[in-house]
């Protein structure tokens, strides 16, 4: 298991810089028509996660998850943006069957954060990107400092080519669970206006236009959270509850009318984990792969 999550971890680096390098490619300008828009300024979703085993035992967990997103600009002049954003994000655990700390538990759990995002040309090869992001992950049972992370990130792209750019920095969040820092690195290239292809092992991502107002996605990522709740066991204080997966699977999205998309995608959530830890819990259980489904809508500039 101790294996396991450090390559998970050293896995995590390339797939947060994965999310950065598009942010980048988003900010750049471009010489060619691209049929690819660039990335959503605001979002709404929902998806649902089909029921999967605990591994080797007769519990299991179902889970379901919707969310909203939404940036504006502060400041933009030439060489310089800086947005403010706001986002929610609410995951419903429902456990059942088995013999540990979560069984029979119905969990509804919160992600509230405040992205500020700034980036700066330096020259015509070199772009910044910072982030601060405070937010508060819990289920709002009680919110303390605990509850509370300052997820930032800070990133240098360069320019390689006029079809690849690479990006580096380092991210700090609790996107994966634990609070921690990560290196970053990554490729993007985009060989003509209809392709791009995301070299960002693991977080692998074709995307093809095949017609104006038309995306096909395919993409392997990384995903989970961390939440600060209540103790299951009604201990006094609080505990962290981590969740991960890798997430394999296809979308398509097609333009409703000027900035609004809707997309569906549909896949399988492999390599799943969920631990439990503090309060005197040191709960960690692999569950077994399961399909999940994704619907919503972006506005896209």
């Amino acid at each position: 298991m101790a294996k396991s999550r450090i390559r998970f971890l050293q896995a995590a680096a390339f797939f947060l810089v994965s999310l950065a390098v598009c942010g980048v490619r988003a900010e750049a300008e471009r010489t060619e028509e691209s049929f690819i828009p660039n990335y959503a300024v605001a979002a709404s979703y929902f998806q649902w996660d089909a029921e999967s085993d605990f591994s080797g035992t007769g519990a299991s967990v179902s889970q379901m998850e919707s969310g909203a997103e939404g940036n504006v600009p502060v400041v933009m002049r030439d060489g310089f943006r800086l947005t403010l954003g706001a986002k929610y994000r609410w995951n419903r655990l429902e456990f059942s069957g088995g013999d540990h700390p979560l069984a029979s538990q119905t969990l509804d759990l919160h992600r509230v954060d405040v992205p500020i995002n700034a980036w700066a040309d330096l020259n015509e090869r070199w772009k910044l990107w910072a982030r601060l992001q405070p937010g508060w992950y819990s289920d709002f049972g009680t919110v303390d400092g605990d509850d509370f992370i300052l997820t930032s990130l800070a990133l240098l792209s360069y320019k390689w080519s006029d079809t690849v750019k690479v990006a580096f920095g380092a991210y700090y969040s609790r996107d994966l669970g634990e609070e921690r820092v990560l290196p970053a690195v990554g490729f993007i290239i985009e060989p003509d206006p209809r392709w791009s292809i995301a070299l960002t092992f693991p977080r692998l991502e074709l995307v093809h236009a095949p017609a104006e107002g038309w995306l096909l996605t395919g993409r392997a990522v990384l995903s989970g959270a961390g939440w600060n709740i209540a103790d299951p066991d009604g201990g006094p204080g609080d505990v962290d509850l981590n969740y991960r997966s890798v997430r394999a699977g296809v979308g398509i999205d097609r333009r409703l009318g000027g900035p609004w998309w809707a997309y569906l995608d549909a896949g399988v959530q492999v390599a799943q984990e969920i631990e439990l830890k503090g309060g005197g819990h040191d709960f960690s259980r692999e569950l077994d792969p399961s399909a999940y489904l994704s619907a919503g809508v972006r506005v896209r500039f």
